[in-house]
């Protein structure tokens, strides 16, 4: 089989709606950004401790990926003094909530697509 034929078939398995995961920022493609979306989407709001023991990840790290969503303009952080101790609490943006049910929408139709029925 020759190499144009096989591409001209691989081309086939990708439906047109399937190229609208192309428009999702590349900065959503990571486990850990993807899961802080989520629990800020399904919560509201979390604080810094919370993800942390959440996602079993290093201060860091964690850090590093909530600092480049709020870049992006998806969260928002909120600083504040509770009990004489600091408390950081992200939440959603609108911008943040949008990206990412586009995410959501475009991952299922590219996963289902070829599966249903």
């Amino acid at each position: 089989m020759s190499e144009q034929l096989v591409k001209k078939e691989i081309s086939k398995l990708i439906k047109s709606d399937d190229t609208g995961l192309l428009e999702i920022p590349t900065k959503l493609f990571h486990p850990y950004r993807i899961l802080i979306l989520k629990i800020l989407y399904l919560h509201g709001y979390a604080d810094f401790r919370q993800l942390k023991y959440d996602l079993t990840i290093t201060d860091g790290n964690l850090a590093s990926h909530l600092r480049a969503l709020e870049q992006e303009g998806y969260i928002e952080v909120s600083k504040k003094i509770v009990d004489r101790k600091p408390r950081t609490t992200y939440t959603l943006t609108t911008e943040g909530l949008e990206a990412f049910e586009k995410f959501r929408k475009y991952i299922r139709e590219v996963i289902e697509s070829d599966f249903k029925g």
